[in-house]
Protein backbone atom coordinates (compact mmCIF):
# COMPACT_ATOMS: atom_id res chain seq x y z
CA UNK A 1 0.00 0.00 0.00
CA UNK A 2 1.81 3.13 -1.18
CA UNK A 3 2.19 6.27 0.90
CA UNK A 4 0.38 8.52 -1.64
CA UNK A 5 -2.73 6.41 -1.40
CA UNK A 6 -2.64 6.46 2.42
CA UNK A 7 -2.53 10.22 2.37
CA UNK A 8 -5.75 10.26 0.34
CA UNK A 9 -7.65 8.42 3.07
CA UNK A 10 -9.36 10.67 5.65
CA UNK A 11 -7.19 11.24 8.70
CA UNK A 12 -9.65 9.56 11.05
CA UNK A 13 -9.39 6.29 9.00
CA UNK A 14 -5.63 6.31 8.43
CA UNK A 15 -4.76 4.50 11.72
CA UNK A 16 -6.89 1.54 10.64
CA UNK A 17 -5.38 1.51 7.15
CA UNK A 18 -1.80 1.72 8.53
CA UNK A 19 -2.54 -1.14 10.95
CA UNK A 20 -3.79 -3.22 8.06
CA UNK A 21 -0.63 -2.38 6.07
CA UNK A 22 1.60 -3.34 9.01
CA UNK A 23 -0.10 -6.72 9.45
CA UNK A 24 0.23 -7.48 5.73
CA UNK A 25 3.96 -6.63 5.76
CA UNK A 26 4.70 -8.61 8.96
CA UNK A 27 3.28 -11.82 7.56
CA UNK A 28 4.84 -11.12 4.17
CA UNK A 29 1.61 -11.19 2.19
CA UNK A 30 2.02 -11.48 -1.62
CA UNK A 31 2.09 -8.23 -3.55
CA UNK A 32 -0.98 -9.31 -5.54
CA UNK A 33 -3.00 -9.59 -2.33
CA UNK A 34 -1.90 -6.14 -1.18
CA UNK A 35 -2.77 -4.69 -4.61
CA UNK A 36 -6.28 -6.13 -4.43
CA UNK A 37 -6.68 -4.73 -0.93
CA UNK A 38 -5.51 -1.29 -2.10
CA UNK A 39 -7.90 -1.42 -5.04
CA UNK A 40 -10.80 -2.24 -2.75
CA UNK A 41 -9.92 0.69 -0.49
CA UNK A 42 -9.59 3.03 -3.54
CA UNK A 43 -13.00 2.00 -4.86
CA UNK A 44 -14.52 2.64 -1.48
CA UNK A 45 -12.75 6.04 -1.31
CA UNK A 46 -14.16 6.99 -4.73
CA UNK A 47 -17.63 6.17 -3.54
CA UNK A 48 -17.11 8.68 -0.71
CA UNK A 49 -16.76 11.46 -3.27
CA UNK A 50 -20.27 10.66 -4.48
CA UNK A 51 -21.68 10.30 -1.03
CA UNK A 52 -19.60 11.57 1.89
CA UNK A 53 -21.98 10.11 4.41
CA UNK A 54 -21.77 6.58 2.92
CA UNK A 55 -17.93 6.43 2.72
CA UNK A 56 -17.34 5.76 6.36
CA UNK A 57 -20.19 3.26 6.52
CA UNK A 58 -18.66 1.30 3.61
CA UNK A 59 -14.91 1.60 4.29
CA UNK A 60 -15.17 0.39 7.88
CA UNK A 61 -16.90 -2.91 6.97
CA UNK A 62 -14.43 -3.37 4.10
CA UNK A 63 -11.47 -2.71 6.39
CA UNK A 64 -13.01 -4.98 9.01
CA UNK A 65 -13.40 -7.83 6.54
CA UNK A 66 -9.86 -7.26 5.23
CA UNK A 67 -8.41 -7.29 8.74
CA UNK A 68 -10.37 -10.45 9.52
CA UNK A 69 -9.10 -12.16 6.37
CA UNK A 70 -5.49 -11.09 6.97
CA UNK A 71 -5.71 -12.13 10.61
CA UNK A 72 -7.02 -15.55 9.61
CA UNK A 73 -4.18 -15.96 7.11
CA UNK A 74 -1.72 -14.84 9.79
CA UNK A 75 -2.98 -17.43 12.28
CA UNK A 76 -2.96 -20.13 9.62
CA UNK A 77 0.60 -19.22 8.74
CA UNK A 78 1.68 -19.53 12.37
CA UNK A 79 -0.06 -22.90 12.69
CA UNK A 80 1.66 -24.27 9.56
CA UNK A 81 5.09 -23.06 10.74
CA UNK A 82 4.53 -24.62 14.17
CA UNK A 83 3.53 -27.94 12.62
CA UNK A 84 6.59 -27.95 10.35
CA UNK A 85 8.83 -27.22 13.35
CA UNK A 86 7.42 -30.19 15.26
CA UNK A 87 7.65 -32.63 12.34
CA UNK A 88 11.10 -31.64 11.02
CA UNK A 89 13.70 -31.59 13.83
CA UNK A 90 16.70 -29.36 13.38
CA UNK A 91 19.78 -31.27 12.21
CA UNK A 92 22.11 -28.37 11.41
CA UNK A 93 22.89 -30.19 8.18
CA UNK A 94 24.51 -33.16 9.97
CA UNK A 95 23.07 -36.69 10.44
CA UNK A 96 22.40 -37.88 14.00
CA UNK A 97 25.17 -40.51 14.02
CA UNK A 98 24.58 -41.52 17.65
CA UNK A 99 20.92 -42.36 17.04
CA UNK A 100 21.83 -44.17 13.82
CA UNK A 101 24.45 -46.24 15.66
CA UNK A 102 21.97 -47.12 18.42
CA UNK A 103 19.36 -48.13 15.87
CA UNK A 104 21.86 -50.30 14.02
CA UNK A 105 22.88 -52.01 17.25
CA UNK A 106 19.26 -52.76 18.17
CA UNK A 107 18.58 -54.03 14.66
CA UNK A 108 21.60 -56.32 14.79
CA UNK A 109 23.32 -54.60 11.88
CA UNK A 110 26.47 -53.76 13.87
CA UNK A 111 28.07 -55.20 17.00
CA UNK A 112 26.91 -58.57 15.76
CA UNK A 113 27.02 -61.54 18.07
CA UNK A 114 26.39 -61.77 21.77
CA UNK A 115 28.58 -60.17 24.41
CA UNK A 116 29.80 -62.32 27.29
CA UNK A 117 30.61 -60.74 30.65
CA UNK A 118 32.53 -61.99 33.68
CA UNK A 119 31.78 -59.88 36.75
CA UNK A 120 31.67 -60.51 40.49
CA UNK A 121 32.43 -64.24 40.14
CA UNK A 122 29.56 -64.83 37.70
CA UNK A 123 29.22 -65.11 33.93
CA UNK A 124 26.51 -63.50 31.79
CA UNK A 125 25.49 -63.55 28.14
CA UNK A 126 23.70 -60.66 26.46
CA UNK A 127 20.24 -61.23 25.06
CA UNK A 128 19.83 -61.34 21.30
CA UNK A 129 18.56 -57.75 21.23
CA UNK A 130 21.26 -56.69 23.71
CA UNK A 131 18.56 -55.21 25.95
CA UNK A 132 19.92 -57.06 28.98
CA UNK A 133 21.82 -60.12 30.20
CA UNK A 134 21.04 -63.67 31.23
CA UNK A 135 22.97 -65.58 33.89
CA UNK A 136 24.55 -68.72 32.49
CA UNK A 137 24.91 -70.52 35.82
CA UNK A 138 21.89 -69.57 37.91
CA UNK A 139 22.23 -72.74 40.02
CA UNK A 140 25.88 -71.83 40.72
CA UNK A 141 27.06 -75.32 39.77
CA UNK A 142 30.32 -73.89 38.48
CA UNK A 143 30.94 -72.20 41.80
CA UNK A 144 32.93 -69.02 42.08
CA UNK A 145 33.57 -68.05 38.48
CA UNK A 146 37.12 -67.22 37.54
CA UNK A 147 37.03 -66.79 33.77
CA UNK A 148 35.68 -68.03 30.42
CA UNK A 149 36.77 -68.37 26.80
CA UNK A 150 34.93 -68.83 23.50
CA UNK A 151 36.16 -71.45 21.04
CA UNK A 152 37.49 -69.90 17.80
CA UNK A 153 34.36 -70.91 15.86
CA UNK A 154 31.97 -69.64 18.54
CA UNK A 155 30.46 -73.09 18.98
CA UNK A 156 31.42 -73.64 22.63
CA UNK A 157 32.04 -71.53 25.69
CA UNK A 158 34.48 -72.88 28.29
CA UNK A 159 33.86 -71.64 31.84
CA UNK A 160 36.16 -72.06 34.83
CA UNK A 161 35.04 -71.78 38.45
CA UNK A 162 35.85 -73.13 41.87
CA UNK A 163 33.96 -74.73 44.74
CA UNK A 164 35.73 -74.74 48.11
CA UNK A 165 39.09 -74.57 46.33
CA UNK A 166 38.34 -77.39 43.92
CA UNK A 167 38.42 -76.50 40.25
CA UNK A 168 35.46 -76.86 37.89
CA UNK A 169 35.43 -76.65 34.10
CA UNK A 170 32.15 -76.56 32.14
CA UNK A 171 31.38 -76.30 28.46
CA UNK A 172 28.28 -74.65 27.07
CA UNK A 173 26.85 -74.76 23.57
CA UNK A 174 26.66 -71.80 21.19
CA UNK A 175 23.58 -70.31 22.89
CA UNK A 176 24.87 -70.64 26.45
CA UNK A 177 23.18 -73.86 27.54
CA UNK A 178 25.45 -75.59 30.05
CA UNK A 179 26.59 -79.06 29.07
CA UNK A 180 27.96 -81.81 31.27
CA UNK A 181 30.92 -80.66 33.37
CA UNK A 182 34.35 -81.50 32.05
CA UNK A 183 35.94 -81.14 35.46
CA UNK A 184 33.74 -80.95 38.56
CA UNK A 185 35.01 -81.04 42.14
CA UNK A 186 38.16 -82.45 40.60
CA UNK A 187 41.39 -83.19 42.35
CA UNK A 188 42.80 -80.10 40.70
CA UNK A 189 43.18 -77.10 42.93
CA UNK A 190 41.90 -73.55 42.39
CA UNK A 191 41.72 -73.06 38.62
CA UNK A 192 42.68 -69.65 37.32
CA UNK A 193 41.71 -69.43 33.66
CA UNK A 194 41.05 -71.32 30.44
CA UNK A 195 41.94 -70.80 26.79
CA UNK A 196 41.55 -72.57 23.44
CA UNK A 197 44.14 -73.49 20.85
CA UNK A 198 43.86 -71.47 17.66
CA UNK A 199 42.48 -74.45 15.73
CA UNK A 200 39.91 -75.16 18.46
CA UNK A 201 41.14 -78.69 19.10
CA UNK A 202 42.54 -78.19 22.61
CA UNK A 203 41.76 -76.53 25.93
CA UNK A 204 44.35 -75.32 28.43
CA UNK A 205 43.92 -74.45 32.11
CA UNK A 206 46.11 -74.14 35.20
CA UNK A 207 45.83 -73.95 38.99
CA UNK A 208 47.17 -71.33 41.36
CA UNK A 209 48.73 -73.73 43.86
CA UNK A 210 50.85 -75.34 41.17
CA UNK A 211 51.67 -72.67 38.63
CA UNK A 212 54.35 -74.60 36.81
CA UNK A 213 51.95 -77.25 35.54
CA UNK A 214 49.59 -76.92 32.57
CA UNK A 215 46.49 -79.05 32.08
CA UNK A 216 45.56 -79.87 28.48
CA UNK A 217 42.29 -81.41 27.24
CA UNK A 218 40.77 -82.04 23.83
CA UNK A 219 37.80 -79.98 22.62
CA UNK A 220 35.32 -82.49 24.06
CA UNK A 221 36.90 -82.04 27.48
CA UNK A 222 38.45 -85.49 27.62
CA UNK A 223 42.02 -86.75 27.44
CA UNK A 224 43.41 -84.72 30.35
CA UNK A 225 47.21 -84.48 30.24
CA UNK A 226 49.71 -82.46 32.26
CA UNK A 227 52.78 -80.51 31.16
CA UNK A 228 55.44 -79.40 33.66
CA UNK A 229 57.41 -76.24 32.89
CA UNK A 230 60.73 -75.25 34.51
CA UNK A 231 59.34 -71.79 35.38
CA UNK A 232 56.25 -70.21 36.88
CA UNK A 233 53.53 -68.55 34.85
CA UNK A 234 51.37 -65.76 36.24
CA UNK A 235 48.51 -65.90 33.78
CA UNK A 236 46.99 -68.37 31.37
CA UNK A 237 49.31 -69.01 28.41
CA UNK A 238 48.10 -68.36 24.89
CA UNK A 239 48.66 -70.83 22.10
CA UNK A 240 50.95 -69.72 19.29
CA UNK A 241 49.52 -69.88 15.74
CA UNK A 242 51.00 -73.32 15.14
CA UNK A 243 49.30 -74.68 18.32
CA UNK A 244 52.62 -76.42 19.06
CA UNK A 245 53.90 -73.76 21.45
CA UNK A 246 52.52 -71.34 24.03
CA UNK A 247 53.21 -67.76 25.07
CA UNK A 248 52.97 -66.61 28.68
CA UNK A 249 54.04 -64.01 31.20
CA UNK A 250 56.14 -65.75 33.85
CA UNK A 251 59.48 -66.04 35.62
CA UNK A 252 62.27 -68.43 36.41
CA UNK A 253 64.96 -68.17 39.06
CA UNK A 254 66.86 -65.45 37.23
CA UNK A 255 64.46 -63.45 35.07
CA UNK A 256 60.86 -62.57 34.33
CA UNK A 257 59.02 -61.48 31.22
CA UNK A 258 57.28 -62.86 28.16
CA UNK A 259 58.28 -66.41 27.22
CA UNK A 260 57.52 -68.88 24.46
CA UNK A 261 57.66 -72.59 25.21
CA UNK A 262 56.91 -75.70 23.22
CA UNK A 263 53.92 -77.64 24.50
CA UNK A 264 56.18 -80.47 25.59
CA UNK A 265 58.41 -77.88 27.39
CA UNK A 266 61.49 -79.03 25.50
CA UNK A 267 62.38 -75.51 24.40
CA UNK A 268 61.84 -72.12 26.08
CA UNK A 269 62.70 -68.73 24.56
CA UNK A 270 62.56 -65.28 26.17
CA UNK A 271 60.61 -62.86 23.97
CA UNK A 272 60.93 -59.74 26.15
CA UNK A 273 62.19 -59.24 29.69
CA UNK A 274 60.27 -55.95 29.92
CA UNK A 275 56.76 -57.42 29.81
CA UNK A 276 55.40 -57.15 33.36
CA UNK A 277 51.64 -57.44 33.12
CA UNK A 278 49.02 -60.10 32.56
CA UNK A 279 47.04 -60.15 29.31
CA UNK A 280 49.45 -57.63 27.77
CA UNK A 281 50.28 -59.71 24.67
CA UNK A 282 48.22 -61.09 21.78
CA UNK A 283 48.60 -62.70 18.37
CA UNK A 284 47.02 -61.04 15.35
CA UNK A 285 44.01 -62.83 13.79
CA UNK A 286 46.10 -64.22 10.94
CA UNK A 287 48.89 -65.27 13.32
CA UNK A 288 51.55 -63.22 11.56
CA UNK A 289 52.15 -60.57 14.25
CA UNK A 290 52.72 -60.74 17.98
CA UNK A 291 51.86 -57.59 19.93
CA UNK A 292 52.99 -56.93 23.51
CA UNK A 293 53.47 -54.03 25.89
CA UNK A 294 56.84 -53.43 27.51
CA UNK A 295 57.39 -51.42 30.69
CA UNK A 296 60.72 -49.62 30.42
CA UNK A 297 61.32 -48.22 33.91
CA UNK A 298 64.68 -46.69 32.94
CA UNK A 299 63.19 -44.62 30.14
CA UNK A 300 59.92 -44.10 32.00
CA UNK A 301 57.66 -45.31 29.22
CA UNK A 302 55.33 -48.14 28.26
CA UNK A 303 55.87 -49.27 24.65
CA UNK A 304 53.46 -51.08 22.38
CA UNK A 305 55.56 -53.40 20.23
CA UNK A 306 54.59 -55.51 17.22
CA UNK A 307 56.98 -58.34 16.29
CA UNK A 308 56.97 -60.14 12.95
CA UNK A 309 59.50 -62.77 11.90
CA UNK A 310 61.97 -61.49 14.47
CA UNK A 311 61.61 -57.82 13.48
CA UNK A 312 60.22 -55.52 16.17
CA UNK A 313 58.42 -52.23 15.59
CA UNK A 314 57.46 -49.77 18.31
CA UNK A 315 53.96 -48.64 17.40
CA UNK A 316 53.49 -46.07 20.14
CA UNK A 317 54.37 -45.32 23.76
CA UNK A 318 52.84 -43.90 26.93
CA UNK A 319 54.73 -42.19 29.74
CA UNK A 320 55.05 -43.86 33.11
CA UNK A 321 54.26 -41.12 35.65
CA UNK A 322 57.29 -39.95 37.57
CA UNK A 323 57.42 -41.02 41.17
CA UNK A 324 55.51 -44.23 40.50
CA UNK A 325 58.19 -46.32 42.15
CA UNK A 326 57.11 -49.94 42.27
CA UNK A 327 53.48 -48.92 41.69
CA UNK A 328 53.71 -48.32 37.97
CA UNK A 329 50.55 -48.50 35.83
CA UNK A 330 49.26 -51.81 34.51
CA UNK A 331 48.55 -52.69 30.91
CA UNK A 332 45.89 -55.31 30.25
CA UNK A 333 43.35 -56.76 27.83
CA UNK A 334 45.42 -56.20 24.71
CA UNK A 335 43.46 -57.44 21.70
CA UNK A 336 43.38 -57.04 17.93
CA UNK A 337 40.64 -55.86 15.62
CA UNK A 338 39.44 -58.60 13.23
CA UNK A 339 41.16 -56.93 10.27
CA UNK A 340 44.51 -56.83 12.08
CA UNK A 341 44.87 -53.06 11.68
CA UNK A 342 44.17 -51.87 15.22
CA UNK A 343 44.93 -52.83 18.80
CA UNK A 344 43.02 -51.90 21.94
CA UNK A 345 44.19 -52.09 25.53
CA UNK A 346 43.77 -50.48 28.94
CA UNK A 347 46.45 -48.63 30.89
CA UNK A 348 46.49 -47.25 34.43
CA UNK A 349 46.85 -48.06 38.12
CA UNK A 350 43.23 -48.53 39.21
CA UNK A 351 39.69 -48.44 37.87
CA UNK A 352 39.45 -44.65 38.22
CA UNK A 353 42.60 -43.58 36.41
CA UNK A 354 42.62 -46.32 33.78
CA UNK A 355 41.88 -45.45 30.18
CA UNK A 356 41.13 -47.47 27.07
CA UNK A 357 43.30 -46.83 24.02
CA UNK A 358 43.27 -47.75 20.34
CA UNK A 359 46.47 -47.94 18.30
CA UNK A 360 46.63 -48.10 14.52
CA UNK A 361 49.65 -50.19 13.58
CA UNK A 362 49.96 -48.74 10.07
CA UNK A 363 49.66 -45.07 10.96
CA UNK A 364 51.29 -45.58 14.38
CA UNK A 365 48.58 -43.39 15.88
CA UNK A 366 47.32 -43.66 19.45
CA UNK A 367 43.77 -42.61 20.38
CA UNK A 368 42.39 -42.46 23.91
CA UNK A 369 38.88 -43.87 23.57
CA UNK A 370 37.56 -43.69 27.13
CA UNK A 371 38.54 -42.41 30.58
CA UNK A 372 38.02 -44.41 33.80
CA UNK A 373 37.40 -47.52 31.71
CA UNK A 374 38.62 -51.10 31.47
CA UNK A 375 38.01 -54.53 29.84
CA UNK A 376 37.87 -53.37 26.19
CA UNK A 377 36.63 -55.89 23.61
CA UNK A 378 36.14 -55.47 19.85
CA UNK A 379 33.11 -57.11 18.23
CA UNK A 380 33.54 -59.80 15.59
CA UNK A 381 32.51 -57.38 12.81
CA UNK A 382 35.14 -54.88 13.99
CA UNK A 383 32.61 -52.02 14.15
CA UNK A 384 32.00 -51.88 17.87
CA UNK A 385 34.07 -51.58 21.03
CA UNK A 386 32.57 -52.62 24.37
CA UNK A 387 34.11 -51.50 27.65
CA UNK A 388 33.24 -51.08 31.33
CA UNK A 389 33.11 -47.72 33.08
CA UNK A 390 31.49 -46.76 36.38
CA UNK A 391 29.72 -50.14 36.73
CA UNK A 392 28.17 -49.81 33.28
CA UNK A 393 28.86 -51.31 29.86
CA UNK A 394 29.25 -48.90 26.94
CA UNK A 395 29.51 -49.33 23.18
CA UNK A 396 31.60 -47.13 20.91
CA UNK A 397 31.21 -46.86 17.14
CA UNK A 398 34.62 -47.78 15.71
CA UNK A 399 33.38 -47.19 12.16
CA UNK A 400 32.59 -43.53 12.84
CA UNK A 401 34.28 -41.16 10.42
CA UNK A 402 35.15 -38.75 13.24
CA UNK A 403 37.25 -41.32 15.10
CA UNK A 404 40.49 -39.42 15.73
CA UNK A 405 42.67 -38.28 18.64
CA UNK A 406 40.75 -35.00 18.80
CA UNK A 407 37.20 -36.07 17.90
CA UNK A 408 35.31 -39.12 19.11
CA UNK A 409 31.69 -40.23 18.74
CA UNK A 410 29.69 -40.26 21.96
CA UNK A 411 29.52 -43.72 23.56
CA UNK A 412 26.18 -45.51 23.83
CA UNK A 413 25.14 -47.06 27.14
CA UNK A 414 24.39 -50.74 26.62
CA UNK A 415 23.39 -51.71 30.17
CA UNK A 416 24.36 -51.65 33.81
CA UNK A 417 26.77 -54.37 34.84
CA UNK A 418 24.70 -57.32 36.04
CA UNK A 419 25.18 -58.24 39.69
CA UNK A 420 27.07 -61.40 40.56
CA UNK A 421 27.70 -63.72 43.49
CA UNK A 422 29.99 -61.43 45.47
CA UNK A 423 32.12 -58.35 45.00
CA UNK A 424 35.38 -59.05 43.17
CA UNK A 425 38.36 -57.03 41.99
CA UNK A 426 37.69 -55.04 38.83
CA UNK A 427 40.72 -56.71 37.23
CA UNK A 428 38.70 -59.93 37.06
CA UNK A 429 36.10 -58.24 34.85
CA UNK A 430 36.18 -59.57 31.32
CA UNK A 431 34.25 -58.87 28.12
CA UNK A 432 34.37 -61.05 25.02
CA UNK A 433 32.20 -61.07 21.91
CA UNK A 434 31.13 -64.40 20.48
CA UNK A 435 33.42 -65.03 17.48
CA UNK A 436 32.17 -64.63 13.92
CA UNK A 437 30.31 -67.46 12.25
CA UNK A 438 27.54 -67.75 14.82
CA UNK A 439 24.51 -65.50 15.35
Amino acid sequence: MNKEFLNQIPSEEQPIAKKLQSVAENIQMPASFQAKLEAQLRDTHNEKIVSAHSWQAKIIPSLGWAILIVGAVFLLNLAVRSLMTEQVPATDGMPDTITSFEDNVKAGKVCQGQLTVAHNYSVFLSKQDKAGFITLDEQENIGELRSFSWSPDGGQLAIVGNTRGSGNLYLSDAVGNLLQPVLSNSELGYLMDVTWSRDGSQLLTWEINNNTKLHLLNKEGTGLTEVDLPLQFFETPQFAPDSESIMFYGADATSAGLFQASVDSSQIVTISALVENESSFAWSPDGSNLAYIEMDRDLGEARLVVARNGDKTIITSLPIPKGSGSSIPDSANLNWSPDGKNLTFEFGRNAIDRAVYLANINEMELIKLAESAHAPAISADGKCLAYISNQQIYLLDLAATELSPTTLPAPVLLADLPSGRARSDFQLDKLQWKPAGWK
